[in-house]
């Protein structure tokens, strides 16, 4: 079973390894990371369930599936209760096991997409050495830039008027060039876009101002 198992997750494109007890999983795997553990209960050696606690403690993101003969209503419990995802009585048929590691793919999948997204928003800001980084890097602030920042990422809303950042950078208000202070921003929304923001990190409010589109965090 575990010889047919692994071929069909192979032929499906996944990359298996199949072992024979818990006892060769480091040895086999040789510590990388892995996404799904299947795991019959009945192992020489060191049982399923202790493999499968010890694994959900290395790996809390991991999937897995638990297959095994037993019928027992008090494993299960103990199944679920110890990290398993989805338990399989055997015989398991081909269709069900794929479409069990496909629900976990999906939901690995989420999981990969939701980290990123959090990385994404990691920005953080140093007011003092005038400074902004993010998941591309780090970059440094003109005086002015660093005002600005700081300034928007207190604002209600992250939002402030033009007329507030021309008070904010002393700007003469009958000198005042439009033109030149866009330049000013852009040149901000390039530094943070450098860093790994989007393009709406900064965005331009139409007869308002400009609003901040990240989440700054103290240095």
């Amino acid at each position: 079973m575990r010889e047919i198992t692994v071929e069909v997750l192979r032929r499906q494109g996944h990359r298996a390894v199949g072992i024979t007890c818990a006892e060769e999983m480091d040895d086999a795997v040789g510590g990388m990371p892995i996404d799904l553990l299947i795991a019959d209960f009945h192992l020489p050696g060191e049982d399923g369930m202790s493999l499968i606690r010890r694994f959900r403690a290395a790996q809390p993101l991991a999937g897995i599936i638990l297959v095994t003969a037993s019928t027992q209503v008090d494993l299960k419990v103990l199944g679920y209760n110890n990290g398993v995802d989805i338990y399989l009585p055997k015989p398991v048929a081909t269709e069900e096991l794929l479409a069990a590691v496909h629900s976990i793919s999906r939901r690995l999948a989420s999981q990969s997409k939701a980290t990123a997204a959090a990385d994404r928003s990691a920005f953080r800001y140093d007011p003092t050495q005038r400074w902004v980084s993010g998941p591309l890097g780090r970059t440094e602030l003109s005086d002015s830039e660093s005002l600005i920042l700081a300034s928007l990422a207190r604002a209600p809303g992250q939002r402030l008027e033009l007329q507030q950042l021309q008070v904010l950078l002393d700007l003469n208000a009958k000198a005042f060039n439009k033109s030149a202070f866009e330049v000013r921003m852009v040149r901000l929304r390039k530094k943070l876009i450098g860093v790994g923001a989007e393009r709406s990190c900064l965005r331009s409010i139409r007869m308002v101002g400009y609003q901040l589109g990240i989440t700054l965090q103290a240095a």
